[in-house]
């Protein structure tokens, strides 16, 4: 609400200085440094390269409009004052504006942060996707933690979003996850045969052929490969799964690859292709003309055996994707996948659908290191690579915090023993500590104070500490840090946000006691505290995160 109003006065100011309204787009933005204000805008340097004028002459001028004197009483004293720095037009905020948000804060709850944008709109979010032939990995974690984060944050800003899972569920590595299981099932048999060379060696399909040998004995011996198949990608999956709930992360749908095909998806997308003339025959496969759309060479679809390539079903999963009438659909992927944009793209295209509505993030890889030495993956050398494995060792909380820490296209280093520290070195112990010491006022507030529940307005003019007022700016900041978010599809901004505000939270609690003997004062500080509490819980929510009322 505070920031619709301040975001129309600029658009206003702008207005009056550009009357051709060549800049559509403005917001404030959370400067770095506070002695730049509360908000900031760089608005002036667009203008001052269109009209060929000084930066700082522009800014200067938006800041003589923007003066609470100007504006209707209701608005002008939400503003303290409105500087023009080195060509940026910086504004500080009123106290009456910072106690407006803590009263919202506390009116609220837990809509506080809360936006708009996506009303009416859908998006569907398709990540992790692993294939169901073996445990998940510390990468595939990481899409889980930024997938789920995204679309939470999606969804407090009015997006109706859906999860989903895409399954590879037929094909070479279904097939020789078959063959490899069914080969472990004959060595428990000691009817041992040559080991396929590319089969998956894990320990997970031995247990899984001991299991089976354990239970059925000899009596699949004469069970085909297709069996084992099915067997095999059926334990995987369910172990996937498995790991998902713990993780707090349930999908919304799951689509496979074989459903595409038996439902005729797959043949009836490839066919639109034909009909336009995009797919022909060379050398004995079928190819798709992607270079018409953009791709550096045409892509095979179809081998001289008769098999589908990796890019036929997915060109038909886009096709039905796109079909189900989405407002934006995002892909995030491993980085082994960046160079198959292009012809995932050329195909959306080629299909008749705008590729503008299709976002593809890259989310880079995790290494794991404890105490600054990176810890080798190799399960060979003594060390695990796993998913659960992390969340056996750190737990959800942790593991989801740190996978946030660094944007999607940032490498990660996870330290595990961090991760574990309960100390204000590890991240999520600090901000969730900060969380758990305020309700740990709150309660002694609640039984020991009698004038705790004494209505009335409390009196947060008595607010006057800088400490205070640090700690009431970064609380007003938070519906601009999700919608930031959410415009940006990057989740990380959160941590950094909340890390922030329990180190405010911190400092403000080490020189200040909350309850003191003067009522007054003690009333608009357990205001601030309940209000930072309310906004911790909001920011750890999103990313999936408990907040803890005991440590």
């Amino acid at each position: 609400m505070l920031l619709g109003y301040l975001n129309d006065l600029l658009r206003e100011a702008v207005g009056a200085v550009d009357p051709s309204g060549t800049i559509q787009t403005l917001r404030w933005e959370i400067p770095k440094d506070h002695s730049f204000g509360d908000l900031s805008s760089p608005v002036a340097f667009r203008l001052a390269s269109q009209q060929r004028r000084a930066p700082v002459e522009v800014a200067t001028r938006l800041a003589q409009l923007l003066q609470p004197s100007r504006q209707a009483s209701t608005v002008g004293r939400l503003i303290e004052r409105v500087e023009a720095k080195q060509g940026f037009v910086n504004l500080f905020l009123s106290q009456e504006a910072l106690h407006q948000v803590l009263r919202r804060i506390r009116r609220v709850g837990s809509a506080y942060g809360a936006g708009r944008a996506g009303r009416g709109k859908s998006i569907l979010i398709e990540f992790v996707s692993a294939n169901p032939t073996g445990p998940l990995s510390v990468a595939h974690g990481r899409q889980a933690a930024l997938g789920d984060a995204l679309a939470r944050v999606l969804s407090s800003q009015g997006y109706r979003v859906v999860r989903e899972y895409y399954l590879n569920d037929e094909g070479r590595q279904i097939e020789l996850l078959g063959q490899s299981l069914r080969s472990r099932y004959l060595e428990q048999c000691g009817k041992p045969e040559p080991f396929p060379e590319d089969g998956y060696r894990g320990d997970y399909v031995v247990a899984s052929a001991a299991a089976l040998a354990g239970r059925h004995g000899h009596a699949l011996l004469k069970q085909p490969v297709e069996w084992f198949c099915q067997q095999g990608m059926a334990e995987q999956l369910a172990e996937i799964k498995r790991d998902l709930k713990r993780f707090g992360l349930v999908f919304d749908r799951w689509s496979s690859q074989r459903w595409l095909r038996q439902s005729g998806r797959l043949d009836r997308a490839l066919e639109v292709l034909k009909r336009l003339g995009l797919l022909y025959e060379q050398d004995g496969a079928v190819w798709f003309a992607s270079t018409r759309f953009g791709d550096d060479k045409d892509r095979v679809v179809r081998k001289q055996s008769g098999e589908w390539t990796y890019l036929a079903p997915d060109v038909a999963y886009h096709h039905w994707k796109f079909q189900r009438g989405y407002h934006q659909l995002i892909d995030l992927w491993g980085p082994d996948h960046h160079g198959y944009i292009p012809r995932i793209k050329a195909a959306v295209s080629a299909l008749g659908w705008p590729v503008d509505r299709l976002v593809v993030r890259i989310v880079q890889l995790v290494t794991l290191s404890r105490h600054g030495k990176a810890v080798a993956m190799s399960k060979r050398q003594g060390e695990f690579v796993t998913f659960r494995e992390v969340l056996n060792e750190v737990g959800v909380d942790a593991t989801r915090f740190f996978y946030l820490m660094r944007t999607m296209d940032s490498h990660l280093d996870f330290d595990l023993e961090l991760a574990k520290a309960q100390s204000k070195d590890n991240p999520v112990y600090y901000v969730q500590y900060a969380h758990a010491r305020i309700w740990s006022i709150l309660r002694y507030a609640r039984t020991s104070l009698p004038w705790w529940k004494r209505c009335g307005r409390v009196p947060l003019a008595r607010l006057t500490e800088p400490e205070e007022r640090l700690v009431l700016r970064q609380l007003a900041q938070f519906p601009m840090i999700t919608d930031a978010c959410a415009r940006a599809l990057e989740p990380q901004g959160l941590t950094v946000y909340l890390q922030k505000l329990a180190e405010l939270f911190h400092v403000f609690y080490t020189k200040h006691r909350v309850v003191t003997e003067d009522v007054g004062r003690s009333r608009a500080r357990l205001a601030l505290v309940d209000a930072a509490r309310i906004v911790l819980a909001n920011g750890l929510q999103l990313l999936g995160v408990s907040a803890p009322k005991r440590m």
